[in-house]
């Protein structure tokens, strides 16, 4: 299977979003929306469904240390990516 960033899994991603019980709106900005998704108290906001989803799984994974880690897989990997 390959799988790749595009609308047409929106679609996809709202229904998983739907399925883990998450109350889905629309944030209205002056020129464009963002997705919310909230559920017990708690929200995430993204530009779109795939972004949202994601957000989603970070934060039920790692709860309010979303963002503790030991290592910088990002900065490892670009540093792989351009042979730094």
């Amino acid at each position: 299977m390959n799988l790749t960033d595009a609308m047409n899994t929106y679609n996809s991603a709202l229904w998983i979003i739907k399925e883990k019980n998450y109350k889905i709106a629309l944030v209205d900005k002056e020129e464009s929306f963002d997705w919310k998704a909230s559920k017990d108290g708690n929200e995430c906001i993204a530009s779109d469904p795939l972004r949202l989803l994601a957000l989603i799984i970070i934060s039920e994974e790692k709860g309010e240390k979303w963002n503790h880690y030991e290592k910088d897989f990002y900065d490892e990997i670009l540093e792989e990516f351009y042979g730094e």
